[in-house]
This record gives structure tokens, C-alpha cells and sequence, in this order.
């Protein structure tokens, strides 16, 4: 029994020794590999710097030539001359244009690779347009088949503004000497990439103009613009051209401070562990001396220690037997000594046994009922903390919109004060999150019915800015020695709370919104059926009322009577005439005609003039882009919503001053409404029980039916203001045409 005891303590000593020796030497295998990707790090953001102060260079060099063109001041010549002076200066410059504001070109000066295409010069334009700082394009193609780039800056002049673009060639001598002092070995690489991942420049020479990046994830770290370092596979086969067959990689990210430009270096982890081969040999080695050191100890402790042990068990059992002495009985050493008092101690009575006590059986867990709601939720949540060792009782407090303003449950434990509990109770949690009962009495708040109970561990719960509060967890011994052991267990616990106080507000706001779906539903099915009664009793009290009368108009033609039946043909000529007036009313109500015929934007300025012009409103009408290409059923929903917010602001805005805006690019189109009368409570929205702003809803359903969204504000100088967005399918846009924007006003 004694050599397994010891052989067991040999064991778990051994192996905690081991376990030690292991956890340090990968802490300093891992401190080791993190030195080596610092340097690469600051390597990166010196490249990145070096190459963003050339960049400086070219941006104050387009900065003189927009100088030049705004000091011509229109003088064609003076332009030219101003722009060949700036591409005349060495570099890798191959061309340069400058546009106005209105992106129609002033000047150019353009190599052999011509302009830039459309779809790589528009966006770098508008992204200039926002941005007060230089701007590059991704790599395109001129006509002599080189790769070109774009380096944009605006300028504001006056009411309007200028913009330069210069054409650069990445693979030009100029635009490589940037790296010519900078060097990496064999298994590592230099890169520059574009923000879409396309390699400006490589020390692997056949990965230049192709997208080197694999995935979203490495280019939502460029688009975030934070130096970054992360694991990458290879890609690279035997075989192929200008590849080499690489192991896994690490990445490093730096990106350029002023351009969407990042600077890799990927070091192949070969490379990178090359360094720690010596210390996992010498880990090894070192592991193998301790075992051997710790077997020898055994077998000196086993010679020395148990084997005289084994004796005094021989004596010991002799001792307790009828026979009287054993071994060593008589003896004078130490173990003959040890059985004489044992056999002293065998004569004398023995105590009589401690009574044994049956441990008291754990209760069991209360069932946990099913989900109410959030504020029934609370006493069902501690209850089931409760009682559960070493969690003596429990409580929860909560504050946010969807609870009242003292909501405390608790359980095991019962808590007085005076005044607002849940107050105390916050203003008592500390910085280390445990609170005495002592501390809350001095608070002014007694614990009653758990005097087991010496201090609290909170827990704080937080679902977004919806609720917030604390878990109070009652335990009769809140040592470091607990804690350290049980915090993590009270972690968890309280996520699952706060998981389960979500949840429940995620069912509430469903349910809510369930709710004004269906109120929405019912009244647009009202709204359809009144929509055919009205039609229906427009063409039984009109259409059909004119059709009987010119029926009986040419029923009593007369023979014969010219004068009489001139004024028959007369007559039945104006009621036909006002049944089409009638027919073509209603069919108008349905879809206008100026939405077919015109478009989007003429039948939305039709709208404003006949809406709003007629009832003695300023309109103003403001259009950029082109409408060509608006799906129809976007087109006639953004229709719409013009229509039902113009009618609302005759109705009820008492404004004198309306406008709208319509904007259309190549995915978006988007407008807003906005008026200057008295507004309007926009809680009525969202408040399901409030009396519901059934043209609001429609303007916000067709909208979202759509695919887009829209916001309802309320400008700081009165009325109200509905912007929103509805995306386009691709390639149906119209924002790219070539009209300038247009701006309409008129007053009533």
C-alpha cells in the first residue's frame, strides 16, 4: 500500500514538473516568435512610410499644376502650359487632366495609354469629391497595353471646385525605385497592394498586376486601415509560371496613412520557427534529465524510507496478534521502541466511536416554469439560482424601458430599506464586484432571512441600451480561495441570464411587430376594398349614368329634321366626350399616364405643381442624375410616396414651403421631402396602441417593400422630413449618365 502511495506522489510530481519546464519553454518558443513578427511589423510601416512620402511628393506636384490651371483663370493656353510644365518634371508621370466641378474636362495632357475608362475615373472623382486628401484608383490597362493608375485631389474654389488627375505607371523605373532599398530573403516577400488585393509591386516578379489575396477577410482589413498580422495558406502549385511551392505563411499588414494602399510582408512559418528548432531539442533534453533525476530520487527513497516502513508494519501486525512480540520486539532501535508503544497502547480501552452522521440530502431543483413575460420572468430565474451550493440565495435587479423602475426579484433572501431599493443597491457595487452585508447595512439596507449569508458576488447584465442591472449571488464564504475557483462559474451563470432576458425581449419586440404587420395588413385590405366600392360606384353613378343618356340620345334621332338632329348628334357628342373625361380620371387615379409617358421625374414635378402649386405652396424640385433604367415597380413606389407626402402636407402640415430632391446613381436612388409646417409625433410610428398614421405606414411598407429604407425626422426648424434609400439591381442605374444635375422651383 505504501509503495503504490509514494509511486503516486513519484508520478503527479513528476508530472507537474514536466507540465512547468513545458508551459516555459513555449511561453518563451511564443515570446520568441512574437519578437520576430514585431520586426516584421516595423519593417512593413517603414516601407509604408517611405512609400507614403513619395506619395507626397505626387500630390504636391498636382497640387502646383491645379495651381496653374486656377492662376490661367480659363486661358486655354495657360492651362496647356501648366499642365505639360508638371508632367515635364521627371517621375513616372504619364499623363494629367484637371476637370471642373461638374466632372467636364479643362485641360489634359495624356501619354500614349490614353484616358482611363469610365467605370475606373468616375469613382475615383466622386471619392475625391468627399475627401480632402490624395486619391488612387485600382490598376487599368491603357491603349499601349501598360498598367496605369490614378492619383485624384480636388480642390474648392470659390462656389465651385477643380480636380486634378494624374496618370501613373507602376511599372515604370521611377515607381520602383521606391523599394530599391528595401530587401527580404527567400522565403519571405514584399508586396504593395491596391485596396482590391492587386499587387503593385512584388519582390515575386510574376505576382505584379494580379490579385494576390484570397478571400474577404484579408481585404476587410485593408478597408479598416489598422496594421494587422494574420495567418495565410498557400496558393501556389508546382509548376506553374513564376510560382514557387510555399508552406503556410504570416502575413504582415501595414497600411499607407494616406492612401487605401497596404504594404505586406509574408514570411513563410518555416522561416519563422527556423530559430526555435534548438530550444525544442534543448526543452528535450532538459525534461529527460528531470524524469531521470526524479526516478533515481524513488529509487533512493524507496531503499531508505519504505523498506524499514515495511518492517514496522511486520512489528505492528506481530503486535496485534495472539502470539505476543514480532520481529524486532526486543530489539533497541527505533523501530523495537514504536512496537512497545504500540503494545502499550493495544492494553488500554479504546474510545468509544464518534457517532456517524447521514449528510442532510440536497433538495431538489425547482422546475424552471416556462417564458412569460419579461417582468414575470425575473422571480423564476433567481429561484432556480437559489439553493444551488454555493450559491445560498439570489438576487436580480433590472432597469430599462420595458420593466418598471424598482425591479428587484429575489430568492433565499429577503432585502429592506428605506426608499427606493434598486438605487441602494447599484450605488453599493464596488470596482471589485463583491459586496459585505455589512456594507449594505450601512447603506441603509438589511438582509433578512439568510443569516448564513456574509457577502455578495455581483454580476453585471447588460442587452444593449435596452436593459441593464446586476446578478447578486448570496454565499456564505467569499474568500479569494472560492472565488478564484467559482468566478468563471458565476460568469456563465449571468450570461445565461442576460441570454435569457434577450431572448425574451427579442420574442416581445416580434410579437410587437407581428402586431402592427397585421393592423397594417387589415388596413390595406380595407383600403383595397373601399379602392373598388369607390370605383365601382364612380362608374355606376357616372360612366354608366352618360352611356344610358347617350343611348337615348341617339334612340330619339328624328327623320328628316336636320336642325333637331344636329342638336341630338351635338349632345351625344358631350357625353361621350365626358365619359372618356371620366374613364381617362379614373384611370389616372390608377397609374398616371405622365409616369408612363415622361418618367420618374416629370411625373413627380407634375405631382409638386398640381398638389402643392395648387393649393398656394413654394415647390421646389431638386433632380441629380438620370432616371433611364428605374425598374418600374421602384419607380412607381418612389412615385408614390412623392404623391402620399405631398397630399399629407396639404392636409395637415399648414406649410407654405415645400422641396424635394431625387438623386440617382448606379445602385441607389434616393430623395427626401421636407416641409416647413408643424410637424408632426413621430412616436405615433412605432406605438402600436396610439392612433396609427396610416400614410406614413403606406410610405414606410412600400419603401421597405422595396428593399430600402427611410427615416421619418424633424428638422430643428419645424415640419417634417421623410429621406430614403432604395437600392437598384445591378446594371439598371441611371446615375452615370452624362446630364447634369438639375435643380426646378416655382411658387404658388
Amino acid at each position: 500500500m505504501l509503495h503504490k502511495r509514494f509511486f503516486g506522489y513519484f508520478l503527479l510530481l513528476s508530472a507537474i514538473v514536466i507540465a512547468a519546464t513545458v508551459a516555459f519553454e513555449a511561453w518563451s518558443f511564443r515570446r520568441a516568435i512574437d519578437h520576430s513578427l514585431h520586426h516584421n511589423l516595423l519593417f512593413a510601416r517603414s516601407v509604408a512610410g517611405a512609400i507614403d512620402q513619395k506619395m507626397d511628393a505626387k500630390s504636391r506636384l498636382l497640387d502646383r499644376a491645379l495651381d496653374g490651371v486656377v492662376a490661367a483663370n480659363g486661358d486655354p493656353k495657360a492651362i496647356e502650359a501648366a499642365l505639360r510644365h508638371a508632367r515635364g518634371i521627371k517621375g513616372c508621370v504619364d499623363g494629367i487632366a484637371v476637370f471642373d466641378h461638374r466632372r467636364q474636362l479643362v485641360g489634359q495632357d495624356i501619354g500614349p495609354g490614353g484616358f482611363a475608362k469610365v467605370e475606373v475615373l468616375l469613382p475615383a472623382l466622386r471619392r475625391a469629391e468627399k475627401q480632402d486628401k490624395l486619391v488612387a484608383s485600382d490598376v487599368w490597362k491603357g491603349k499601349d497595353g501598360r498598367h496605369r493608375i490614378l492619383l485624384v485631389r480636388s480642390r474648392k474654389v470659390g462656389e465651385g471646385g477643380v480636380i486634378g488627375v494624374m496618370h501613373v505607371r507602376p511599372d515604370d523605373a521611377a515607381f520602383v525605385a521606391m523599394f530599391e532599398h528595401f530587401a527580404v530573403n527567400d522565403q519571405s516577400r514584399l508586396q504593395l497592394l491596391d485596396s482590391s488585393g492587386v499587387a503593385l509591386y512584388s519582390t515575386q516578379a510574376g505576382e505584379r498586376f494580379r490579385s494576390v489575396v484570397h478571400g474577404t477577410y484579408f481585404t476587410d482589413k485593408v478597408r479598416i486601415g489598422a496594421t494587422a498580422q494574420m495567418p495565410c495558406h498557400s496558393c501556389h502549385k508546382e509548376g506553374q509560371a513564376h510560382e514557387t511551392v510555399r508552406e503556410n505563411e504570416v502575413t504582415t499588414v501595414a497600411p499607407l496613412p494616406g492612401l487605401d494602399w497596404v504594404v505586406t510582408v509574408r514570411e513563410g512559418t518555416r522561416e519563422l520557427y527556423a530559430p526555435m528548432r534548438e530550444t525544442v531539442l534543448t526543452s528535450t533534453a532538459l525534461v529527460s534529465l528531470i524524469f531521470g533525476c526524479f526516478v533515481g530520487f524513488y529509487v533512493m527513497l524507496a531503499r531508505r524510507v519504505l523498506r524499514p516502513m515495511q518492517q514496522l508494519v511486520q512489528t505492528a501486525t506481530s503486535i496485534g496478534g495472539d502470539g505476543g512480540g514480532g520481529p524486532g520486539l526486543s530489539g533497541g532501535d527505533e523501530f523495537a521502541v514504536l512496537a512497545r508503544s504500540l503494545q502499550e497502547l493495544k492494553a488500554r480501552p479504546l474510545a468509544a466511536a464518534p457517532e456517524h452522521r447521514t449528510p442532510l440530502a440536497t433538495p431538489a431543483a425547482t422546475p424552471r416554469a416556462p417564458l412569460p413575460g419579461l417582468a414575470h420572468l425575473l422571480p423564476s430565474l433567481v429561484q432556480g439560482i437559489a439553493g444551488n451550493p454555493p450559491v445560498l440565495c439570489a438576487l436580480l435587479h433590472l432597469r430599462g424601458e420595458a420593466l418598471p423602475d424598482d425591479c428587484v426579484a429575489a430568492a433565499g433572501v429577503t432585502l429592506r430599506a428605506d426608499g427606493a431599493l434598486r438605487p441602494l443597491l447599484e450605488a453599493a457595487i464596488g470596482p471589485s464586484g463583491q459586496v459585505a452585508v455589512a456594507e449594505l447595512a450601512a447603506r441603509g439596507v438589511l438582509v433578512e432571512d439568510a443569516p448564513e449569508v456574509q457577502a455578495f458576488v455581483v454580476q453585471r447584465i447588460a442587452v444593449g441600451d435596452v436593459v441593464q442591472g446586476a446578478l447578486w449571488l448570496g454565499l456564505a464564504d467569499a474568500g479569494p480561495d472560492v472565488l478564484r475557483y467559482q468566478l468563471p462559474t458565476f460568469a456563465l451563470l449571468a450570461g445565461q441570464v442576460q441570454s435569457v432576458v434577450e431572448r425574451t425581449l427579442l420574442y416581445d419586440q416580434l410579437r410587437v411587430e407581428q402586431e402592427r404587420k397585421n393592423r397594417m395588413l387589415r388596413h390595406l385590405f380595407e383600403a383595397e376594398a373601399e379602392e373598388r366600392k369607390r370605383i365601382a360606384r364612380e362608374i355606376h353613378d357616372e360612366t354608366a349614368q352618360e352611356l344610358t343618356a347617350l343611348l337615348l340620345a341617339l334612340e330619339t334621332l328624328p327623320d328628316g329634321n336636320a336642325a333637331q338632329e344636329r342638336a341630338n348628334l351635338e349632345r351625344a357628342k358631350t357625353l361621350v366626350q365626358r365619359t372618356l373625361d371620366g374613364i381617362n380620371r379614373l384611370v389616372r387615379r390608377l397609374r398616371p399616364a405622365v409616369l408612363d409617358d415622361l418618367g420618374l421625374v416629370e411625373a413627380v414635378r407634375a405631382t409638386g405643381q398640381h398638389v402643392l402649386q395648387s393649393s398656394g405652396l413654394l415647390f421646389a424640385l431638386h433632380v441629380e442624375g438620370a432616371d433611364a433604367g428605374v425598374p418600374e415597380d421602384i419607380e412607381n413606389a418612389v412615385y408614390r410616396v412623392f404623391q402620399e407626402a405631398a397630399t399629407n402636407v396639404v392636409r395637415h402640415a399648414h406649410a407654405s414651403k415645400v422641396t424635394m430632391r431625387l438623386s440617382f446613381a448606379p445602385d441607389l436612388v434616393a430623395g427626401y421631402i421636407e416641409d416647413d409646417g408643424r410637424g408632426m409625433d413621430l412616436r405615433w410610428l412605432d406605438d402600436v396602441a396610439a392612433r396609427p398614421r396610416w400614410g406614413m405606414l403606406g410610405i414606410r411598407e412600400r419603401i421597405v417593400q422595396a428593399g430600402g429604407s427611410v427615416q421619418f425626422t424633424t428638422p430643428p426648424g419645424g415640419g417634417l422630413r421623410i429621406a430614403f434609400e432604395v437600392p437598384l439591381p445591378p446594371g439598371q442605374g441611371g446615375g452615370d449618365d452624362e446630364r447634369t444635375p438639375s435643380e426646378t422651383g416655382a411658387g404658388g
